[in-house]
């Protein structure tokens, strides 16, 4: 009898093997184009702590130095899902990219920072007179340059404006390549520490809030329905752990070199965690987008504006936590 019960229970171990197996075999292949930053923290918990598994999705990362690479990759089939603030997904939609955001994830009102050398700094009064100020074309560095010298008085036509991408843009001002940049977190903590008092932050008020999405390739919500549904609730678990367990969050932000323990201490809780989708999204798209026009980035002033709300589908967050939508899209 006891020979018996051995045997039965390797049997059932073996089973349960099996089947775990074959669950695993079974686990579609998603590719997520993911930005190094602290707004991406959903996905790498997600990632870590098998969420995605658990809805029969094996993600493969896609690293991308900013969110406007991600929505690229997006847009060229490189990438099933992809992570990156709304503006982004603007310059998207005035390329016809056949995407949709599907839920913002996390919002920060203090995300982006203003860094300048010292020697910008005249008597106590900033001076960006003829200055080079480099930045991250087609992102939420670009707004929000444009929106910081707006708010400080600046002719745009009096400063030299330099393009770059995000990895290089530290490096830029720290050699002298340029005298100030526009660059969001992580980067513009790193830049101030390696800089010391070389680098200074021009203060402002909360000119821009930024939103973290989560971007879908059309035709891949259209195959695989399923995997869209599970990432989405793969996410909100992330989102809930996020919230439940802040100092293993943190932890894994610090594993991941996405921030370092100062930028933890100084901007944790100017992070929002939270899966929406809210009118004020639609809002800030048709807001950039006017930027957009006005400022000659996206062609002449004649271009069409996009129908944003063709580039928003709520009926899977709908299906998931319809409280969590506050207007009606499509």
């Amino acid at each position: 009898m006891k020979q018996f019960q051995i045997s039965t229970w390797i049997y059932s171990l073996l089973l349960a093997l099996l089947l775990a197996a074959q669950r695993a075999d079974a686990a579609d292949t998603v590719r997520i184009a993911v930005p190094p930053s602290p707004m991406s923290l959903p996905f790498y918990v997600a990632i870590e702590r098998k969420f995605f598994e658990k809805y029969q999705i094996k993600p493969v990362l896609v690293e991308c130095s900013s969110g406007q690479e991600c929505v690229k990759a997006l847009g060229k089939g490189q990438a099933d899902l992809a992570s990156s603030s709304e503006l982004p997904v603007m310059f998207a939609a005035f390329d016809n990219h056949p995407i949709s955001v599907l839920a913002t994830l996390v919002t920060n009102k203090d995300d982006l920072k203003f860094l300048v050398s010292r020697h910008s700094i005249e008597q106590g009064q900033l001076n960006l007179h003829g200055k080079r100020i480099a930045y991250v074309p087609k992102s939420a560095s670009h707004y929000y340059m444009d929106t910081f010298l707006m708010f400080k008085g600046v002719d745009t036509r009096d400063v030299v404006k330099v393009p770059m991408d995000a990895a290089v843009l530290t490096k830029a001002l720290l050699q002298g390549d340029v005298d100030a940049i526009a660059i969001w977190e992580p980067l513009a903590e790193q830049a101030l520490q390696l800089g010391g008092g070389e680098i200074v932050q021009v203060g402002a008020p909360r000119l821009y809030t930024q939103t973290h999405n989560v971007s879908v390739r059309n035709q891949f919500k259209t195959k695989n329905s399923a995997q869209v549904r599970g990432a989405l609730k793969a996410l909100d678990e992330a989102i809930d752990y996020i919230r439940d367990y802040p100092s293993r969050a943190q932890a894994l932000l610090l594993r991941k070199n996405l921030a370092s323990q100062e930028h933890i201490r100084k901007n944790w809780n100017h992070y929002t965690f939270r899966m929406t989708l809210q009118q004020s999204l639609v809002t800030s798209l048709q807001g950039q987008a006017r930027w957009a026009k006005r400022e000659g980035h996206v062609g002449n002033s004649l271009v069409k504006e996009p129908e944003y709300l063709n580039y928003i589908d709520a009926s899977f967050l709908r299906e998931h936590k319809s409280d969590h939508v506050d207007f009606v899209y499509r």
